[in-house]
């Protein structure tokens, strides 16, 4: 998510033209049988859910009278625009304002229409993280984080197969947070939660986080880690407030450091059933992995000291554990915006990484992939060199089935939208998985790994 020192403007799927396909089609749409007039079939037809979404309500609770006499907080509100068609809504932080948004960002109608008109099967929902408010006080904070996960599992109540929800969790008290964290997996049915990289001075690894990862694993529930670019212009406004570095830089870093923090510290090697997801192709973690690597090879009084002895790059390539307890620990989301960005960090993931890595599009900020989630991975054509069809199909659903443990339901869904495309494949003369992505006056044939561009025809390769 990034914040609105402008107005947030989005530009809905059927207004846009750079995607390559002019027509996108809902999850419900047919595929186009043999003899159809439509030469190529649309990247839309692929099963697609979208891990990293945001949605908020439209109003919160007054928390300004929650807030115990003396311990005054600039609490988030809401203030609908006058005169804006449809309602738009202001966010402040008390009273300095901090953005503007469009109904995609409350109105699940809205939302529904713009994901058909991109092809999103579904969306994973979680909280705007300026709303986590973890340097709240905890009564009123534990208040605003059950009324948001509230809404949030009403939404996902009425959309079963459109939404699936992640909570929030007031983690300034661990206690408390880990009571509402069996509510949103016990009583409202939530697949897991968001949180940040941070929780004031706390960071992950923290002693008193101890008890919060315990009930994570034996929930069996999954952690969405998300970056607090908004909090770093408080600590250094001469450092992070200029030219938007606090969430083109400040951000990324966020996250680098709390994924140093999680792997040095031995908390997955305590916890070998966790499954913990970073936002944004794990920042700046990738890149660092060698200089993190070269420390704790160097210096592992000062690094690797509770880390038992696990390298971060055994944890990153998800080698922890031979017997398998740790494999699968560390995901992140394909939010990289650079095809080789994401050559580079599927070679640090090592053998076997694309298979952590979940479609991540931060909907519906314009600094996430919209408006269509996973154009990078179907239509830039730098990644057809690197990654085989099945990786690509595994980013855009089915690793997500996995890592939220959707089950059955969904893992049918992915391979009936699978076998779809492999029949009309083969009913248009096309090899076994042979997929034509619509890409304007071209067309891309993906045969596993095996790509062939051609004019108006799909010609298998000898």
């Amino acid at each position: 998510m990034d914040p609105a020192t402008t107005r947030t403007i989005h530009t809905s799927a059927s207004n846009s033209s750079s995607s390559g396909s002019s027509t996108c089609c809902s999850s419900s749409s047919s595929l186009p049988r043999s003899g159809s007039s439509s030469a190529s079939l649309s990247a839309a037809h692929l099963f697609r859910i979208d891990m990293h979404t945001h949605i908020m309500p439209s109003s919160l609770p007054d928390l300004t009278a929650l807030t115990p006499q003396g311990q005054d907080y600039q609490w988030p509100s809401f203030h609908p625009v006058p005169d804006t068609q449809p309602p738009e809504i202001d966010m402040f932080v008390g009273s300095t304002f901090f953005r503007r948004v469009l109904p995609n960002c409350y109105d699940p109608a809205v939302r529904l229409s713009e994901m058909d008109a991109a092809g999103v099967d579904v969306q994973v929902l979680s909280t705007v993280p300026v709303l986590f408010c973890y340097d709240a006080p905890v009564e009123p904070a534990l208040v605003l984080a059950r009324a948001l996960n509230d809404h949030l599992a009403g939404i996902c109540k009425a959309n079963p197969e459109r939404f699936v929800g992640l909570g929030t969790v007031p983690l300034q008290s661990v206690d408390d947070a880990i009571i509402e964290l069996r509510r949103v997996v016990l009583e409202l049915g939530m697949k897991g939660v968001q949180i940040g990289t941070s929780i004031g001075e706390m960071m992950l690894d923290d002693p008193a986080m101890e008890p919060f990862w315990t009930e994570c694993e034996a929930l069996g529930c999954a952690v969405f880690v998300h970056p607090l670019g908004y909090a770093l212009p408080k600590e250094n406004a001469t450092r992070w407030g200029r030219y938007w570095g606090s969430w083109l830089v400040g951000m990324p870093c966020e996250t680098a450091l709390a994924m140093h923090a999680v792997m040095s510290s031995g908390l997955l090697v305590r916890h070998p059933k966790l499954r913990v997801c970073f936002a944004h192709g794990g920042g700046a973690f990738p890149a660092l992995l060698g200089r993190i690597q070269k420390g704790f090879d160097c210096r592992p009084d000062l690094v690797a000291g509770k880390a038992c002895g696990v390298t971060p790059t055994e944890h990153f390539e998800g080698r922890f554990g031979e017997s398998g307890t740790g494999e699968g620990q560390v995901w992140i989301d394909s939010l990289m915006h650079d095809p080789d960005l994401l050559e580079f960090v599927l070679k640090k993931m090592g053998p076997g990484g694309a298979s952590r890595i979940v479609l991540g599009s931060d909907y519906p900020f314009p600094l996430g992939e919209v408006p269509i989630a996973g154009e990078m991975l179907l239509e830039d054509e730098k990644i057809r060199l690197f990654m085989s069809w099945e990786e690509r199909a595994g980013i855009l659903s089915r690793n997500a089935i996995r890592f939220l443990n959707l089950g059955r339901e969904f893992e049918e869904r992915y391979e009936m939208r699978l076998r779809e495309v492999d029949g009309w494949g083969r009913e248009s003369g096309l090899p076994a998985k042979g997929i034509p992505l619509a890409t304007g006056a071209q067309g891309v044939r993906i045969v596993d790994s095996d790509w062939e561009e051609a004019s108006g025809l799909f010609r298998h390769s000898p």
